[in-house]
């Protein structure tokens, strides 16, 4: 793997130690720029506004509104990458955030019913021309900064093909602004057969191109479209995507349309073409207006819980000795581990061993019992909430030791890792149907996976907030908690 690098390295002309010298003062400014950029199109509209329109006094009045709207707009879309080095459509990023935190400062101004701070400039600048005005600064600063940024040294792409590249592929990449600096081929035709098509490194199985995926930077996956993949490896080449899809890359299908062009017409045909068909934005949790409903959501729900906290934590305390606080590492968002918070309802053995809770288990204290029947241990995970480790609705997060049938969940089902292209959450879609506890078999694993897929692809704010609404009947009525 350390040939493998060093061979990355060298197709982009430098060395490991000159793109680590270059990149980290590059990054820093273009940052700074950028967050110059979004401040004053958030400024400068209200600014100007309220001049021309003679509402000076009003302007003065409300500074403190739209300075705090632009912080938090640019908090926000810092928490979401809009700063990061490539990141994906940072402008509609940024135009997002904008809106989302907008909305969350006019709901503000009608509670306060303060009437001076919806005044025409306001108006304007959060319903029009604002949003248009980030995209486009980011746009002009884009031209000047991407050009040469040598942070594209530290963006890697990956290829999969069935035996060949299309010898247009590098001019494919580049009309698409995917990065030419290529981490590895896998041939699937070929797995264990030396190549160097293009001077890019060639991988010698499936399992280096995932450990590719965990040690560097990929952003995008390229797919080489080839018949054989129909008959041949078409299973190999379904088991990839399934786990490239639990990764927060965008994959996309190349076609060679001049496969079957002369020779001589093949230099100028200029036809392999991508497709995407899985995107980052696409299907994460990591949107603007899902974080939003995150923060107010969470920071209320443990504000109203604050009182109910403390009673629990001193009945946890009292119920049986140890620590107040249960901490269990679980997987989350891409497969990234964390350390997920729960009051604990067991009696205390840091040694133990893990070993999923069942009906009628001897660990599980009194206290405890009544706790996991109402779910009342889940509500420290308001902070993993707030800490951005969660979400307050998505697929529960699993231990990684946790089995079923003596499998792991990721061995019994191919697709489960799908679920982790999300935040994990409180509660979701199949918490509401009753589907919790224990998965003694893999058929009840199955019904769970259809709840958190179906709720991944039809995901809206609104059905967040019917999710919410449903958990505390849910919670009531459920039969199968322990």
């Amino acid at each position: 793997m350390a040939e493998l690098h060093a061979s990355a390295a060298l197709i982009q002309g430098q060395t490991r130690a000159e793109t680590a010298s270059l990149c980290p003062r590059t990054l820093l400014t273009r940052q700074q720029l950028l967050v110059i950029s979004d401040l004053l199109c958030m400024l400068a509209l209200p600014l100007t506004g309220s001049l021309l329109m003679r509402e000076s006094e009003d302007l003065f009045r409300n500074l403190w509104f739209y300075a705090l709207l632009a912080l938090l707009t640019v908090l926000l879309t810092a928490s979401h990458g809009g700063y990061r080095k490539w990141a994906r459509q940072p402008a509609s990023i940024a135009a997002n955030s904008f809106l989302a935190t907008s909305l969350a400062m006019l709901a503000l101004a009608l509670l306060l019913g303060d009437p001076h701070i919806l005044t025409r400039a306001w108006t304007a600048a959060d319903l029009g021309i604002t949003p248009l005005l980030l995209a486009g600064g980011r746009s002009l600063l884009a031209i000047h900064t991407e050009a040469d940024d040598p942070a594209q040294a530290g963006r890697g792409t990956l290829v999969i093909c069935y035996d060949h590249c299309p010898r247009d592929l590098p001019r494919a990449l580049a009309e698409k602004r995917i990065s030419r600096n290529v981490a590895g081929v896998l041939h699937l035709s070929r797995l264990h057969e030396p190549g160097n098509w293009h001077r890019w490194p060639e991988l010698p199985d499936p399992q280096a191109l995932l450990q590719l995926i965990h040690e560097r930077d990929i952003k995008d996956v390229v797919f080489i479209h080839h018949p054989a993949l129909e008959s041949f490896s078409a299973a190999l080449h379904q088991e990839l995507l399934a786990e490239l899809l639990a990764f927060p890359a965008q994959i996309w299908m190349a076609f060679d349309l001049a496969s079957n062009l002369p020779d001589v017409l093949k230099s100028r045909s200029g036809a392999c073409k991508l497709m995407p068909i899985a995107t980052e934005e696409l299907i994460t949790s990591a949107n603007p207006a899902k974080r939003l409903l995150d923060l107010l959501g969470g920071t209320t729900l443990l504000a109203l819980v604050a009182p109910l906290l403390l009673a629990l934590a001193m009945a946890v305390r009292l119920s049986s000795p140890g620590p107040v606080l249960f901490r269990q590492t679980r997987i989350g968002a891409h497969g990234r581990r964390f350390s997920l918070l729960k009051f604990r309802t067991m009696t205390h053995a840091p040694e133990r061993p893990f070993v999923q809770a069942q009906t009628g288990d001897a660990r599980i204290t009194p206290a405890g019992r009544i706790l996991r029947r109402l779910s009342l241990d889940e509500l420290p995970q308001l902070i993993n909430v707030l800490r951005g480790d969660m979400s307050l609705v998505g697929p529960r997060p699993h231990a990684p030791e946790t089995q079923v049938e003596g499998l792991s969940f990721e061995t019994a089902l191919r697709l489960y890792r799908l679920r982790h292209r999300v935040k994990p959450g409180m509660t979701g879609l199949a918490q509401i149907r009753g589907q919790r506890g224990a998965t003694p078999a893999i058929a009840a694993l199955e019904q769970r996976l259809a709840s958190d897929l179906e709720y991944i692809q039809n995901w809206s704010l609104g059905l967040d907030l019917s999710i919410l609404l449903r958990t505390l009947p849910a919670v009531l009525s459920q039969k199968n908690a322990y």
